[in-house]
């Protein structure tokens, strides 16, 4: 008599950081990592306006997932939140360092705020929607950070490079924000001979979404027979912008990198690689930002 024994089929392991729906699996191994590498490092644990200026406490409720920012200003406004085990029911009321926050007893804790630099490679993507089935930043560091962090912008999908990552809001804006001004360097590479005219041209930048955007460097870096790539530097920040503003001077881009946020460069840092900024790093893009507002400090 023969026995028929089929194979247990073996269930797929979904590894750590994997791209697809749904959360990526973080082993207690890989969380243990992603805390020694930050506090190996002299990376800033406050926010860039939480000293100088406080925050306001339906965002501060918000930010530490107690809920929306609206319902936050529901709970303050029902009474349901302590602050110094006082009942504290003004929204705009600003947190300060040493606060003590319950909300219905619960003592909410700090959340340090992260800051990394990534670079991203071609074909993953900048957005946090868990239906996107392609690879996602978040896929890819994840597993890497002991909290949750964004990308602040983009990088669009064929374009790859420098990433600022981040969960200070304040930062993100600042870095993000045309009126800030930070410089962003990329290398554009086209397929085709870029002249002395095509260069003022370019120089001389285009109309994207009804704004001027004018480079503040654009200068050849290599030629070859078949293509030419030009370094560009931009402060603008607005979508896709370096693409455009070479397709407006009839130039389609084969390859796009971004090199440099400020002074950061890209050296050191491997594709798909992650480190965190240090305090002197994430201060100088702040005064870089503060100085080109015009706001100072």
């Amino acid at each position: 008599m023969t026995r028929n024994n089929p194979r247990k089929k073996r269930s797929k392991r979904v590894p750590s950081g994997h791209h697809g729906r749904g959360k990526p699996k973080v082993t207690p191994a890989e969380q243990r990592n992603a805390h020694g590498l930050l506090a190996g490092t002299d990376s800033p644990e406050g926010g860039v306006e939480e000293a100088r200026l406080g925050v306001r406490l339906n965002r501060w409720l918000a930010e530490r997932g107690v809920d929306s920012r609206r319902k936050c200003d529901a709970l303050i406004q029902e009474g349901g939140i302590e602050v110094n085990g006082e009942i504290r029911m003004d929204p705009g009321y600003r947190v300060q360092p040493g606060d003590e926050i319950r909300v219905a007893g619960r003592l909410i804790k700090e959340v340090r705020r992260l800051y990394y630099l990534f670079y991203k490679p071609r074909g993953v993507l900048c957005t946090a929607d868990k239906r996107e089935t392609r690879p996602r930043v978040g896929d890819l560091v994840d597993h890497l950070v002991p909290g949750r962090i964004y990308p602040v912008g983009r990088l669009d999908e064929d374009s790859e490079g420098l990433l600022l990552l981040t969960n200070d809001g304040d930062f993100a804006h600042m870095m993000m924000h045309p009126s800030f001004g930070v410089p962003k360097t990329y290398v554009v590479q086209v397929s085709q001979p870029v002249n002395a005219d095509d260069l003022a041209r370019l120089r001389e930048g285009a109309w994207i979404d009804g704004t001027k955007v004018v480079p503040d460097r654009v200068k050849p870096v290599r030629r070859t027979k078949g293509s030419t790539q030009v370094e560009v530097v931009i402060r603008e920040g607005r979508n896709r912008e370096v693409r455009r503003l070479f397709a407006r001077h009839g130039f389609g881009v084969k390859k796009l990198k971004r090199v440099r946020i400020g002074a950061i460069g890209v050296k050191g840092v491997r594709r798909g690689g992650l480190r965190p900024l240090t305090r002197s790093e994430r201060d100088e893009l702040v005064e870089i930002a503060r100085a080109d507002s015009g706001r100072g400090d």
